[in-house]
């Protein structure tokens, strides 16, 4: 028993220092890179943002890894903070799920729609940057059009990686340069709101 509970100590030493060490190498990157960005289209063509938020323990987040098949909560969980989208997230059940494992949900103000637009944009490559870290989704963005959700993007701004579905727009060159850092400043001024 101590011996697994050592490797388990291990690879999340492991991980959040890989993690670290991506994220300097991101920042310098964008640094050098500097801020010449050209937007194309649109990932979403939305008139309401639901921000959902999670302060989930990294602890506990990879904890999930092992109980993703105790119950259909813990897979839940699993899916949503840690795995993949689901596929079908145009009902109800998505957004019932999301509160359902512990995600607070407030909504974007219209008067940041520009600045999410921008950022949920096709654009040009700027930085081709690979992190080894696992992933936290501890927010997700639901993207609706006449109350009807259109799409969906998972944040984990620990590692500087996403999921977007919803949309047939090219999505592989978001998030870089200050993407995140963007992102990051809009959606503080939700969390902890409810």
């Amino acid at each position: 028993m101590k011996t697994i509970v050592k490797f388990l100590l291990l690879i999340i030493i492991i991980i959040n220092t890989s993690c670290n060490f991506s994220k300097n190498q991101s920042d310098k990157s964008s640094k050098e890179q500097g801020d010449n960005v050209k937007s194309g289209k649109p990932f979403f063509d939305f008139d309401a943002v639901d921000y959902y938020s999670n302060d989930i323990d990294e602890n506990i987040a990879m904890n999930l890894l092992n109980l993703q098949n105790n119950s259909e909560l813990d897979k839940l969980k699993y899916d949503l903070i840690v795995g993949e989208t689901p596929e079908n997230i145009n009902n109800n059940n998505f957004t019932d799920d999301i509160i359902k494992v512990g995600f607070k949900k407030s909504e974007i103000e219209s008067k940041d729609f520009q600045s999410i637009t921008q950022l949920f944009s096709e654009s040009t490559e700027r930085d081709g940057l690979y992190f080894t870290c696992i992933p936290i989704f501890r927010d997700i963005l639901v993207f609706k059009k006449n109350k009807r959700i259109i799409g969906a993007a998972k944040i984990c701004f620990g590692c500087n990686r996403n999921q977007i579905i919803g949309t047939k727009a090219n999505t592989n060159n978001f998030g870089q340069g200050k993407d995140y850092e963007m992102l990051s400043l809009i959606l503080n001024k939700y969390k902890n709101i409810n």
